[in-house]
């Protein structure tokens, strides 16, 4: 748990900027070997909205999805039940180098109370307490803005990770996509901290 914030704000006030998203499924990047997706859509639409995670939050994702093992949530609900403290949802943040986080809100009290985990361990425990999934509305027009080919999704620069920016980079230099490869090489010299780039 990286963060505990507190808020006096109501429930339904929380989430009028988010749209509530259900799970899709869980997939692997056909070009970028090392993107591990987890595809959500609209409760009540048919627009997409995929989040990129590590071969970490996959497995925790995975195992949830298909054997109901909340193991990585289960102690944090079981403590937060203890102290009175009612999970009401997860919100998705943005990506933000390379990194989806997610805020897990409890309410305590005629508070709300918001803890940040990762992404995987956010969807896991809505999973195990059978609570809603938020993303913020303007990510989600902006996701679903994006042209992309029949059954496939588009990714966020910088929901991507320094390695899997990297794989994009030389698949970019690879196809003579010299505009996109400028564009991932420039966002990885933003992120390094000696700005060197490995070149193929």
């Amino acid at each position: 748990m990286d963060c505990l914030t507190r808020l006096l704000i109501s429930e339904s006030a929380m989430y009028d900027n988010y749209i509530e998203l259900k799970i899709e499924g869980l997939t692997r990047g056909r070009e970028l070997h090392g993107a591990y997706i987890l595809v959500l859509r609209e409760k009540d639409g048919e627009r997409f909205y995929p989040v990129l995670t590590d071969v970490t939050g996959y497995k925790i994702i995975h195992d949830a999805m298909h054997f109901g093992d909340f193991a990585p949530s289960r102690l944090m609900n079981r403590l937060a039940a203890r102290v009175g403290m009612t999970m009401l949802g997860v919100r998705l943040m943005p990506p933000h180098g390379g990194k989806t986080q997610a805020l897990i809100d409890f309410e305590l009290l005629n508070e709300i109370v918001s803890i940040t985990v990762t992404a995987a361990e956010g969807i896991a425990a809505a999973m195990e307490t059978h609570t809603g999934i938020w993303a913020q509305r303007a990510l989600l027009d902006r996701q679903a803005a994006q042209p992309h080919p029949e059954q496939s999704v588009s990714l966020p620069i910088t929901a991507m990770d320094n390695e899997l920016l990297q794989e994009a980079l030389d698949l970019a230099v690879a196809d003579d996509n010299f505009e996109l490869a400028t564009v991932l090489r420039d966002e990885l010299r933003k992120r390094l901290p000696d700005g060197a780039v490995k070149q193929q």
